[in-house]
């Protein structure tokens, strides 16, 4: 390994086969650029006679933002093999950050290809990414690596944890995109209860999650959801659910009701699980003064001797005949 300054130009940027990393550029990053320059090395190496970009993409990507024309870079041996040079890549962004579940995937492909043996990336590396050490894992990591741009970019952006994944791939690739398209404004949590609702829904009817939404007369509210309408994202969830769970889509708006039939101050806030999985309420309010405090406090113990109470814990804990 050698230390040297070269020019932009002569590095390939074209060449991306040890890029995993999907991290962009942050004001950082680029602040620390502009004001102290490049200061820690790229890693290069020699092949057909370019230079190709081992680690430090973001360095490089910054260093054009700024208008520099040349950067100082460590140049690896040339008869350093590909998987060699990688594993330095994989292990210096090892020691830097958490990899998302698409980064994994890329460096999973990466290790594959440049020949390194799936029993030793099975047994090695999966552990190193916090994952299972399975044949499968390893299968839906390539099946992730293999996915258009926008589909990665979600994955990553989103910070999509396996089980997220794994159901999504189910579906057929139109079905993924649509979806895709449909919850991309979502959080990773709202994404994976909705992929997870949708594949009830498909298991259930054997009907796509595009063609349920027609069927069903749900493309206003699929709209308003693309729009970035929060409250879109219950409304949807709650039609689903009367698909695959009729009755206790059911028990579910007969407690609403109740709760709105209790009256209660606009500052308590009733909430309890909707998939009734968990038969209790949380009950939450906002005090800004003792007196405030006190008048809430009566106005709950007053409403406590109403019968809606009683009936509501019996929604919440039916269990069926």
């Amino acid at each position: 390994m050698k230390f040297k300054t070269v020019k932009i130009s002569e590095i390939d940027r074209q060449d991306h086969r040890f890029r995993f990393n999907l991290k962009p550029v942050d004001e950082r990053i680029l602040t620390g650029v502009k004001e102290a320059g490049v200061v820690q090395p790229l890693l290069v190496i020699l092949r057909e006679g370019r230079l190709i970009l081992v680690d430090g993409w973001r360095r490089l990507e910054a260093a054009l933002s700024c208008h520099m024309e040349e950067l100082p870079v460590f140049e690896l041996e040339s008869r350093m093999g590909d998987l060699g040079a990688f594993q330095l890549a994989f292990f210096i962004n090892y020691t830097q950050h958490r990899f998302s579940l698409a980064e994994k995937a890329l460096a999973a492909r990466r290790f594959l290809e440049f020949n390194l043996p799936a029993e030793e990336i099975i047994e090695r590396i999966l552990p190193l990414l916090e994952l299972p050490p399975l044949k499968k894992t390893l299968e839906i990591l390539l099946e992730i690596s293999s996915l258009d741009g926008k589909s990665i970019e979600m994955i990553h952006r989103k910070d999509w944890k396996q089980a997220t994944a794994e159901l999504w791939l189910r579906f057929l690739p139109e079905e993924r995109n649509w979806m895709l398209r449909l919850i991309e404004r979502l959080t990773h949590n709202q994404q994976h209860e909705l992929v997870e609702t949708f594949y009830s829904v498909k298991k259930l009817t054997g009907v796509g999650p595009e063609i349920i939404v027609r069927e069903k007369g749900l493309d206003r509210i699929t709209g308003s959801l693309r729009k970035g309408e929060s409250a879109a994202f219950d409304r949807l969830l709650a039609e689903l659910r009367k698909i695959t769970s009729p009755l206790r889509s059911r028990l579910s708006e007969e407690i609403s009701e109740k709760i709105k039939e209790l009256k209660l101050p606009l500052k308590v806030q009733v909430d309890y699980d909707p998939t009734l999985e968990k038969p209790g309420l949380k009950i939450s309010f906002e005090a800004r003064s003792a007196g405030q405090l006190e008048e809430i406090i009566k106005s709950l113990s007053e409403n406590f001797s109403l019968n809606n109470w009683d009936s509501i814990f019996q929604l919440l804990n039916y269990r069926g005949d």
